[in-house]
């Protein structure tokens, strides 16, 4: 790592695989509101082109939507869901 003084503040440089270690290092210790504000950051930096599906999960989505289209009365209601999962808790 490189320093450099700014009013005799010493400034350290770090590279990338550095500040991610710091980074990681940080999140595990901070409390819930500086995750938050963390969060809230990267998705407020992030686009809808800025992640792509692998190719794994375009297949997987592919054949559901087939499946779905297929018969598309075959699945399941929102409250059909959730009442199945309201009985197993």
């Amino acid at each position: 790592m490189k320093a450099l003084y700014l009013h005799n503040r010493k400034i350290t440089i770090m590279g990338t695989p550095q500040i991610r270690e710091l980074l990681h290092e940080y999140i595990n210790k901070a409390d819930e509101r500086l995750i938050n504000l963390m969060y809230a950051m990267v998705q407020a930096d992030m686009k809808d082109d800025d992640y792509e599906l692998s190719a794994t999960h375009k297949k997987i989505l592919d054949k559901r939507l087939a499946e779905h289209k297929a018969n598309p009365s075959s699945g399941s209601s929102w409250e059909e869901v959730k009442t199945r999962v309201r009985s197993q808790l």
